[in-house]
């Protein structure tokens, strides 16, 4: 019994503010700063900085005169313990530049899906569709920060990371309009 009150003493003694699944959105947090990286970097770690991000959707329908009516959120979210930068005190603002668009690139993914699911008619099964739907979204986000990535090595390549800064601004701008939140 003992060990017992002990494990559940040793559980509610953590900090709880330290939950990596802190989290922000788009909306409420757009441009990054170094104090936004609280994570630690992993051992043996390749790169200087490491942005944690994604999107993520809820949703619920109903069934109005025989028509199925949903209603889809979409968000893109920062996680700041999983993300983290190697020198604590460096104050690098290429390197930030360089994470800033992994983020507005999850930004943009959230704004396309939230597109697709105003043009979304339920079928059979909503629950599903909308799953599928999503992972089509997140794998093409996925792949687009791995391109992004690789086309400027990690940031290093300075003419392609202006080339890419330019690409994401525009492709930000032109979704603006989808960018709200109902």
């Amino acid at each position: 019994m003992k060990i017992l009150f002990s494990c559940i003493l040793l559980i509610l003694s953590f900090n709880f503010n330290d939950d990596p699944r802190e989290r922000f959105s788009y909306q409420v947090h757009s441009q990054l700063t170094w104090q936004d990286f609280k994570g630690v970097p992993p051992k043996g770690a390749h790169h200087f900085a490491s942005v944690n991000s994604g999107m993520g959707y809820s949703f619920s329908s109903k069934r109005v005169d025989g028509h199925i009516k949903i209603d889809v959120q979409v968000n893109s979210y920062f996680y700041p313990q999983l993300s983290w930068k190697k020198n604590i005190n460096e104050n690098n603002a290429a390197l930030l530049a360089h994470e800033q668009i992994h983020w507005d690139i999850s930004e943009l993914y959230a704004r396309k899906l939230r597109a697709a699911f105003s043009k979304y008619v339920p079928q059979k099964n909503p629950k599903k569709e909308i799953d599928f739907i999503f992972r089509k979204f997140e794998k093409d986000r996925q792949q687009l920060q791995s391109t992004y990535d690789f086309e400027t090595n990690h940031g290093l390549i300075k003419n392609m990371q202006e080339i890419w800064s330019i690409k994401i601004k525009e492709e930000l701008f032109k979704t603006s309009a989808a960018s709200h939140i109902p």
